[in-house]
């Protein structure tokens, strides 16, 4: 009685094993498309054996629960690759943004600047002429509202990506409470020894997003995960999150503070956030120093030039340009000063009809500025860096999406959901269950017919 009762029990577990591998089969098959969802296994380890005098046998198969598949390197991996992904596809947007502003259409510094010469050159020819001095001067002003332009479109850009910062930190702040709450309902599962996949994969969903924000680092404690930016700034230490915030600075700039208010602006890496602080702070300030310089060296040598002649009734040559005193406004703030054409220093002695300072006006478009090259050829090069710089920022986000895209791959065979895998699996634990229950009607039968025979 005694060995049919133990065989018995043996196929009772494994009959209830059976069913909860079943379970978790087709929780798989019914999850195969869900995103975050982690590939759970049953655990089956074997029973202790029975001893009974000189009888000995097997102690059955226990499940001792269900594990999700997850490759923790893999998934830092992923996390790193996300963030740079981020950055650099938020450094491409916006590079395609600010090079719409350098683009030749019409109306761009390049051939403002063009019609300007050409137009200097008509007046040369034919310095009495009053259309070809209001050419000039129209062409003039053409030139400044182009600087004008390209300058406003830079400084939107860089208020753009100011704004762009306080609202990412608001959703870092949003997520990071989020995942503090799931690392915080992990902990009363693991002490109550219930499996937690299901909130582990919430978890490691939010704390992607969250890397698509800033770059992040990841280590684990007895309270859960511990997540901090990449200077170690804390933003989740178990189930209590550690809010970032942001203050203007002096330069009126959105400032990243930590939760303790020190200013980790600087040290912001990756993600859509160290890309915004890198555009603003860096990348346009850096063109606008270019275009304000170009603007104040091509306007004061033109001035100059106009010093050397005089106009149309004599006089010496004034300011045909009028810039900021600011030079950080220069491109901004660059206007033409005359209103009137016959303010144009032609004349280089005074006389009537004179055109020899058209000359030096041309000159001014064509000669060295200090900074050692034409205005035009000044222009082209941060023509060129800015182009350069585009081409760059679209070349790393497909790099990094090749390599981001490898990545999840891998994770995908090693912790995704094979439909062919999961079938075949469901076959297995069905036979299983088939044969426990065998062996448990087989046993009762048994046991039945000990009882007619004491009977």
């Amino acid at each position: 009685m005694g060995g049919l009762n133990t065989t018995l029990l043996i196929g009772m577990q494994a009959l209830e094993v059976a069913q909860g591998a079943l379970s978790a089969t087709s929780n798989n098959i019914a999850n195969a498309n869900t995103v975050g969802y982690t590939r759970e296994i049953p655990q089956l380890s074997e029973n202790q054996l029975s001893v009974s005098g000189s009888h000995v046998s097997g102690g059955g198969v226990s499940l001792d629960g269900i594990k999700s598949v997850r490759d923790q390197l893999l998934n830092i991996q992923i996390l790193q690759q996300t963030a740079a992904k981020n950055s650099a596809d938020t450094t491409s947007a916006a590079m395609d943004q600010l090079q719409n502003f350098f683009t030749t259409s019409g109306n761009d510094i390049a051939t403002t600047f063009s019609s300007f010469s050409s137009g200097l050159a008509q007046l040369s020819s034919n310095s009495s002429n009053s259309a070809s001095q209001q050419a000039v001067l129209a062409d003039g002003q053409a030139l400044a509202r182009s600087f004008n332009a390209t300058a406003n479109g830079l400084t939107g850009v860089r208020s753009q990506m100011d704004t762009q910062v306080s609202q990412t930190v608001a959703q870092i702040n949003s997520l990071s409470q989020q995942i503090a709450q799931l690392n915080g309902k992990l902990s009363q599962l693991s002490a109550a020894g219930k499996d937690g996949g299901t909130i582990q994969d919430q978890r490691d969903v939010m704390v992607q997003q969250l890397s698509q924000l800033t770059g992040i680092t990841i280590s684990n404690s007895s309270d859960g995960e511990v997540i901090t930016t990449g200077n170690g700034s804390p933003l989740v230490m178990g189930s209590e999150s550690y809010s970032l915030q942001t203050s203007a600075g002096t330069d009126g700039q959105q400032r990243v503070l930590d939760s303790n208010g020190n200013d980790i602006t600087a040290s912001i890496q990756g993600g859509k956030l160290g890309a915004s602080i890198a555009l603003r702070d860096q990348t346009v300030p850096g063109y606008l120093t270019q275009l304000n310089t170009l603007a104040t060296e091509f306007a004061t040598a033109f001035n100059a030039a106009q010093a050397k002649g005089f106009d149309a009734k004599g006089n010496v040559g004034k300011d045909f340009f009028s810039i900021p005193a600011n030079a950080a406004g220069a491109a901004a703030g660059i206007s033409v000063a005359i209103t009137d054409a016959t303010k144009i220093a032609m004349s280089s002695d005074g006389s009537s009809g004179s055109n020899g300072n058209v000359a030096n006006l041309s000159a001014a478009l064509t000669g060295a500025l200090p900074s050692g090259s034409s205005p035009a050829d000044t222009y082209s090069n941060l023509l060129f860096n800015v182009g350069n710089d585009a081409s760059n920022a679209s070349t790393n986000s497909s790099a990094i999406g090749q390599n981001l895209l490898q990545l999840t791959n891998l994770q995908g065979s090693v912790s995704g959901v094979s439909i062919d895998e999961e079938a075949t699996n469901l076959i297995r634990f069905q036979t299983a269950y088939e044969a426990a229950a065998r062996i448990i009607s087989t046993i009762q039968h048994l046991n039945s017919v000990t009882m007619n025979m004491v009977s």
